[in-house]
């Protein structure tokens, strides 16, 4: 899923985005609104591949306490609209950002890894789109390029990014697909727009168990900057989150692209 799955607001339900509009028009003064000018930013660590850093994350146990995880919404036994999800988050006490890092791992009956491969890539649908642009290739086979994306969500002021984008299509039929904030000199930063941080890492593939199911897990850490309190977007990830994928895989039955026939 992209922010706000998902690139921006997809953390962000309406009862959040109506408290920070609020506390943004009086002037920032919610005690849990850190400065955004302060706050560290994530910064991948040059020794580890988006694939090493990937992995390292996926491999900590979500009931092992000292990994600092918290699972907020677990399986269900059934599912709803064609998606099972469960939803963790831990702080992220690498970098200090009080943004904190969420883990989903989900189910799609009836999507191909493809299919949400072309959501990440292309994310036309996210909500308040305003333009999208490739920047520069970096990879002639197409695996690593840069995107410049601007959105401007309901109740929010606009937001763009710059993305370096990872993608790895794996020998054993898996998808991974990094998108990390990055800088670009075709790419500046304008004044009168915030500039997010945005991370996203994710693995697709099809479930060895269930036919036609695509399961992937995604690690996604976000600072909306701005004046958004830190408290209340860590608060609405659960909900936005489900909402968000719900929003996706409803598109993707629009465009006639979750086929439910087995495998």
């Amino acid at each position: 899923s992209l922010p706000l799955s998902r690139p921006q607001d997809k953390l962000v339900d309406l009862s959040a985005r109506l408290a920070c509009s609020t506390t943004a028009n009086m002037g920032c003064v919610c005690c849990c609104c850190s400065s955004a000018k302060g706050r560290p930013v994530p910064v991948p660590d040059p020794e580890l591949t988006e694939w090493d850093a990937f992995e390292a994350l996926v491999k900590e146990d979500l009931k092992d306490p000292s990994f600092g995880w918290t699972i907020k919404k677990d399986f269900a036994t059934d599912y709803k609209n064609d998606i099972k999800i469960r939803i963790a988050t831990k702080p992220d006490k690498v970098s200090g950002n009080p943004n904190v890092i969420m883990r989903a791992d989900l189910k799609y009956r009836g999507v191909k890894p493809e299919v949400h491969l072309d959501f990440l890539v292309n994310p036309i649908d996210l909500p308040g789109f305003q333009e999208m642009k490739d920047v520069e290739t970096l990879q002639p086979d197409g695996s690593s390029f840069i995107k410049y994306l601007r959105v401007k969500a309901p109740g929010l002021s606009a937001r763009d990014h710059c993305w370096k984008y990872t993608v790895d299509r794996r020998e054993d039929g898996s998808i991974f697909c990094c998108i990390r904030s990055t800088a670009h000199p075709d790419c500046p930063v304008n004044p009168a727009i915030i500039r997010a941080y945005y991370y996203n890492a994710t693995l697709m593939t099809m479930s060895a168990d269930e036919p036609g199911v695509m399961c992937f897990t995604e690690f996604i850490q976000q600072d909306l900057k701005g004046c958004l309190p830190v408290c209340l977007m860590n608060a609405a990830i659960t909900a936005g989150t489900v909402a968000a994928n719900n929003a996706e895989i409803n598109s993707f039955r629009k465009k006639g692209l979750v086929n439910m026939a087995s495998e």
